[in-house]
């Protein structure tokens, strides 16, 4: 039968003087019961034969089972198995393993919950866990983003570390709270002009192409007039530049990985070649990451949108510089706390950043009877699934045509 229990005190066989089990060099040394034999199962000593026995028959059925986990592998911190062992298995797109990876250590590896064994992480643990997070003032949404991260960290480890995922097997009182879908919200007119204007004047064409194509802020600072097909009005999008740890640029293809044709509007072009006049593009050279780009694994670009110095934009800084004392001007957002009395820096803003120029361009085709299918294509999503599911509300008259359509078809039929 395999496992067997030894005891490390006595020796197997009576002294056949005194017939009794003689003591060995361990007495009284080290933990009594030694369970081995199990294959695949490492040895493991008890104090209490009792404890010994429940041990040995629980991992033989586990180990038939192949569901065997030795809980002494689940000694490891949380926050060193994150960094040693679950991390450099990843390969995420650069651009997402940036913003993951400083969510991960900031917010679990850098909490009580990063220093805790991986093996006795539960329901308190993480309940506690949270409400740290709400402590640095995280959003619900930013609460949930790193959840899911977390559970991803612990499925890795489910099999060889530990015996169960602890945010699966979490009640709903542990989980946290669901954030709740939050509506695309599109700029009004007077708002998108008061934001325009509060940014530097070689700024603005970021908000122009951000409201006038729905351009991703990424899509924008990448830009180039070799984009512009002026005698067909179209924009054909090859490109984004992205960072990677916020200090090495690179180009790639626009989300999706695949080219995109936009229509060009005249007051689009005329604000461009305006800007271009202004503040000549600059070109640069710099690394293409993926597919695209003939294969080439350098691109020169001439940018439309650089700094004052010619370089190319770094969002965090645009964004901090920029944008957030533009929307500060137009009264859409608190100014910076510096104080510290009222905690420092900027209030969350996640919704009213780029993106919502995006909305704000698709709020405006639909309502002008632009079909869906069209605008999904534009704006370079998934599927027209994906442009429904964001943007349904901007419709106009939802259901009023329909409502109509039914009355004149009644109508028809009773003749």
């Amino acid at each position: 039968m395999a496992g067997y229990i030894e005891d490390r005190w006595l020796n197997k066989r009576k002294d056949p003087v005194t017939g009794k089990r003689e003591r060995t060099a361990l007495w009284g040394k080290c933990k009594r019961y030694k369970v081995s034999g199990i294959p695949g199962v490492r040895s493991r000593s008890f104090d209490v034969l009792e404890e010994a026995k429940i041990w040995k028959a629980k991992a033989i059925i586990d180990s038939k089972r192949k569901e065997f986990v030795d809980d002494r592998d689940g000694a490891i911190l949380l926050g060193d198995y994150i960094e040693n062992e679950w991390w450099p298995t990843r390969s995420d797109p650069a651009g997402t393993a940036i913003t993951m990876k400083s969510k991960i250590w900031r917010h679990v590896i850098g909490t009580a919950l990063g220093r805790q064994p991986m093996n006795v992480i539960g329901d308190r643990q993480l309940v506690n866990w949270q409400k740290e997070l709400r402590a640095r003032g995280l959003e619900a949404y930013t609460i949930e983003v790193i959840w899911n991260h977390l559970s991803s960290i612990f499925k890795s480890a489910t099999g060889s570390r530990i015996a169960k995922n602890p945010c699966r097997e979490a009640g709903s009182e542990t989980r946290p709270p669901k954030a709740g879908e939050t509506k695309a919200r599109a700029w009004l007119p007077e708002e998108v002009l008061a934001i325009r204007n509060g940014l530097a004047d070689r700024y603005q064409v970021v908000a122009d192409l951000g409201m006038g194509a729905g351009l991703r802020q990424a899509e924008v600072i990448g830009f180039s007039l070799d984009d512009i097909d002026e005698s067909r009005m179209l924009i054909t999008l090859r490109r984004q530049l992205l960072w990677e740890n916020s200090s090495r640029p690179y180009f790639k293809l626009p989300k999706g990985k695949k080219e995109r044709n936009i229509p060009l509007s005249a007051g689009l072009l005329k604000a461009i070649k305006a800007h271009a006049e202004k503040y000549p593009p600059v070109t640069v050279t710099l690394p293409w990451q993926g597919p695209g780009n003939d294969g080439r694994k350098e691109a020169s670009v001439g940018l439309l949108v650089t700094t004052a110095y010619g370089n190319r934009i770094n969002p965090s800084v645009y964004n901090n510089k920029n944008m957030k004392p533009a929307l500060v001007s137009a009264g859409l957002l608190a100014p910076r706390s510096e104080d510290g009395k009222e905690g420092w820096g900027w209030e969350p803003s996640r919704e009213r950043m780029h993106h919502r120029f995006r909305h704000t361009y698709a709020s405006v085709q639909l309502q002008a009877g632009e079909d869906p299918v069209s605008l999904s294509h534009w704006m370079g999503h998934a599927s027209p699934e994906t442009t429904f599911r964001i943007y349904a509300h901007f419709m106009p008259d939802r259901g009023q045509r329909g409502r109509t359509a039914i009355d004149a078809w009644l109508q028809a039929s009773t003749r």
